[in-house]
């Protein structure tokens, strides 16, 4: 009896201290969660306001296209009104030129005739007095009409100047149009296109932000559900045994290993890091509780130490996951695989194989190469696994 009163006393002394850590541990991670979301959210608003810039210079672009397509309309209308008129003149041009000279010979003839041509009035076949009036009248009137349409003739000749040089002014403010109207429909072709983009990838930030909070959630759940089923193991471990009871209430979740001494679980470059990590395709940032490593298809994927399998299989955008439980809180975990060559309950040693390398194909943050997925994890924490690689 005494000695259960001791080891509760032991507990009660120690338990607060555990579920304090345990509560700073939660309390940072929500903290650490609730500053990626709210990054997320304002390149999420970066991408709306961008979209409502882009959708006002559409507007703008469109009226001035309107307006552009209004005056190429005017001058073609006035180029076929000058065309039509050009070609009116012409054949009247053409007509007089074939008729004048006709009507200069008649004249010419009928003037050497009655005026240069001696004859007398008494002689048979000469002119009455009043026939000479009718015949003088009609060579002036005939000599009248082809002074008229020998001016006829040149205005025209100078109206078919102005009209082709009309023309060509018309032409070539409709050659500029034409130019103005093909950088307005390029200009808006690029904005359409880059509102499509944006709209896309603003899309694409949402979805993002909506799977790192589910998967991240969902991973925390699942550890958390580890940690507690150890911690209440523990906890039976040191009510059995007295002389571990300080030892097993000694503080929350450790990472029993040395700075920089566990070995890779693949070897390879790194292609993304721990935490904050800048998208030039995105424009946005991008969290993570783990790194990504560059693999070849179907190498290996090895234990970074000692431990058990408490999860083998997919696991959201994650892919084929494994992750192995090192005791005291200490957690990896493998995503990315290509395969699984482990099971639940499996006891791995270190540079145990869990898998092979696949491919990273999360939704707008993925590589599109073969990769590794890496994390470490005291208790629910991620921690940078850099840190702890050799």
């Amino acid at each position: 009896m005494a000695k259960v009163l001791v080891l509760l006393s032991v507990f009660l002394l120690w338990a607060p201290a555990l579920f304090s850590n345990e509560t700073e541990d939660r309390k940072r991670e929500l903290a650490r969660l609730k500053s990626q979301a709210a990054q997320k959210e304002n390149e999420l608003k970066k991408y709306r306001e961008a979209e409502k810039q882009i959708s006002r210079e559409i507007s703008d672009l469109e009226s001035r296209r309107r307006e552009a397509e209004r005056k190429k309309n005017k001058v073609e209308a006035d180029i076929s009104y000058i065309e039509q008129s050009l070609l009116s003149t012409a054949d009247k041009r053409a007509v007089l030129k074939k008729s004048m000279p006709l009507w200069q010979r008649v004249v010419l003839a009928e003037l050497d005739a009655y005026y240069f041509t001696p004859r007398c009035y008494d002689c048979p076949g000469g002119y009455s007095l009043e026939e000479d009036i009718f015949v003088d009248r009609m060579i002036t009137h005939k000599a009248a009409f082809t002074a008229a349409m020998d001016k006829e003739q040149r205005l025209t000749d100078k109206q078919i100047l102005t009209y082709e040089a009309k023309n060509k002014q018309l032409q070539e403010r409709s050659s500029k149009l034409e130019e103005e109207q093909g950088v307005i429909t390029t200009r808006f072709r690029k904005k359409k296109s880059a509102l499509d983009v944006t709209k896309r990838k603003a899309a694409e930030v949402r979805k993002e932000i909506n799977e790192l909070n589910r998967s991240a959630e969902a991973l925390n759940n699942l550890l958390a559900k580890f940690e507690r089923t150890r911690k209440a193991q523990d906890a039976k471990a040191s009510a059995q045994k007295t002389a571990g009871a300080k030892k097993s209430a000694s503080g929350g979740p450790k990472i029993d290993a040395a700075p920089h001494s566990l070995p890779w679980p693949v070897n390879g470059k790194v292609i993304s890091k721990f935490g904050k990590e800048y998208r030039a395709d995105l424009n946005t940032w991008i969290f993570r509780d783990g790194i990504k490593i560059a693999a070849q298809r179907g190498q290996e994927v090895r234990a970074a130490e000692e431990g058990s399998v408490i999860y083998a299989g997919p696991f959201r955008s994650y892919g084929n996951v494994v992750i192995l439980d090192h005791g005291k809180g200490f957690f990896s975990i493998y995503g990315f695989l290509q395969d699984i060559k482990a099971a639940v309950g499996d006891k791995l040693p270190r540079q145990g194989v869990v898998g092979s390398a696949g491919p990273d194909t999360q939704t707008s943050s993925g590589t599109g190469r073969y990769a590794v997925y890496f994390e470490i994890r005291q208790g629910t924490v991620a921690v940078d696994p850099l840190a702890w690689l050799k």
